[in-house]
């Protein structure tokens, strides 16, 4: 890594102090967490031509305006997801990224998981898939006294439970399995009089016919951040959970189930090499962004995980859109 690289974070809520603890222990010098609305009020920092790098961590509603500005001044840029509020603002932020030429990178830090990276290498073990399901489930939105700008549609879009945490799970399901989700029959559930979603059933249609389930809750008490993702082929399954994030589940019919641990022998190199590293509830994020340092620093070789794009977040966008239509016109939509 470059050590003249600095970074700005832009965001002082929770996702601008894991950024931030994730910069400090990679030893990258940075600067923040500034407070998002103040930046706003005065971008200048987002100029600041002793900076080279900007996380953005700020509310929904201010994603688009902040890191277009900061593409603009020619920084690269490091975004929390969703992209934008509506496609629309992430179709602007992708074509901008497009034409700045600036590396455009959006925090799916769960790609960077060592046993999410030696699930992706198994997968062909399993067989032809026919089957994605999971769920992500959290209960911090479960009473009527919880309060949070997400539940504002203002700030925080006109989804919440797919934009906020289905986005993570999506971003998995395609990346591990190397498809597609292109339709979605979606449930919503809202809670206290909340305008946005605060849980969702969905049905998947993925690129090449393999179906999909996911369950998804703000408000499941007793769960905290318990994502679950599982694959069914033709000749085994496979499940990750990221309560227990460092094993891997793995079934065969007539056979015992297996559970591979990142102390055990890992199939892939990438794996090993992320199992090594100090373990906690910020080493994906961790991960993802030596990742990104790294390709700012030109490192030619592949990184444990593709890293994520603004492309990625806008189909997600797209996703969300299409998701909160079927539920109103009770009907599967194709994702655009």
């Amino acid at each position: 890594m470059e050590a003249d690289r600095r970074a700005l974070v832009v965001g002082s809520g929770y996702a601008g102090v894991k950024h931030a603890e994730a910069l400090e222990e990679l030893g990258i010098p940075f600067t923040g967490p500034l407070s998002a609305r103040r930046v706003m009020e005065d971008p200048r920092a987002l100029d600041d031509a002793t900076l080279s790098v900007v996380h953005i961590c700020a509310a929904n509603d201010l994603h688009v305006a902040l890191a277009g500005r900061a593409l603009r001044a020619g920084k690269d840029v490091v975004c929390e997801k969703p992209l934008a509020v509506d496609v629309r603002g992430a179709e602007e932020l992708v074509a901008l990224a497009h034409k700045t030429g600036r590396l455009a990178v959006l925090a799916y830090n769960y790609r960077f998981h060592p046993m999410v990276v030696e699930l992706a290498t198994r997968i062909a073990f399993l067989g032809p898939l026919h089957t994605a399901r999971g769920s992500f489930l959290q209960d911090w939105l479960l009473l009527a006294t919880d309060a949070n700008w997400r539940v504002e549609e203002a700030r925080g879009g006109a989804s919440r439970a797919i934009a906020d945490i289905g986005a993570h799970w999506l971003d998995l399901a395609e990346l591990v399995s190397g498809r597609r989700i292109v339709a979605v029959a979606a449930q919503l559930g809202r809670l206290h009089g909340r305008g946005t979603e605060d849980h969702a059933g969905l049905l998947l249609r993925f690129s090449d016919g393999m179906t999909g389930t996911l369950m998804l809750s703000q408000a499941a008490a007793g769960h905290r951040n318990d994502m679950e993702l599982s694959f069914d082929g033709a000749t085994g399954s496979a499940t990750w959970r990221h309560e227990r994030p460092n094993e891997l589940w793995l079934g065969s019919r007539g056979g015992d189930a297996v559970v591979v641990g990142r102390d055990d022998e890992l199939l892939s190199a990438a794996a090993r090499a992320l199992a090594v590293l100090p373990t906690g509830p910020n080493e994906a994020r961790r991960n993802l962004f030596a990742a990104v340092y790294a390709r700012l620093s030109g490192d030619a070789s592949e990184p444990a995980a593709p890293l994520p794009s603004f492309e990625d977040g806008l189909r997600h966008t797209r996703f969300a859109a299409a998701a909160l239509d079927s539920a109103s016109r009770e009907k599967w939509v194709s994702v655009a």
